[in-house]
């Protein structure tokens, strides 16, 4: 029983110190300062979005100049 007791402990811990990073975060925003990607990416995550991905979004912009979608 020890060690799920000390798991809990440790995943308490973890999601103690992501909130207090997202709550960081968000005061960035809230206060004009200059966020971070890292910061960016913690916001997406926590609204369950996926992180940003360069490489496709180029490769969506590309396309989408070379057939027309982008104008």
């Amino acid at each position: 029983m020890p060690l799920k007791g000390n798991f809990m402990g440790e995943l308490n811990q973890l999601m103690l110190e992501h909130e207090e990073f997202l709550e960081s975060a968000l005061d960035d925003m809230e206060y004009g300062g200059e966020l971070t990607q890292e910061q960016v990416d913690c916001i997406r995550q926590a609204c369950g979005k996926p992180k940003r991905n360069v490489v496709l979004k180029e490769l969506f912009n590309d396309f989408g100049a070379i057939f027309g979608g982008a104008k």
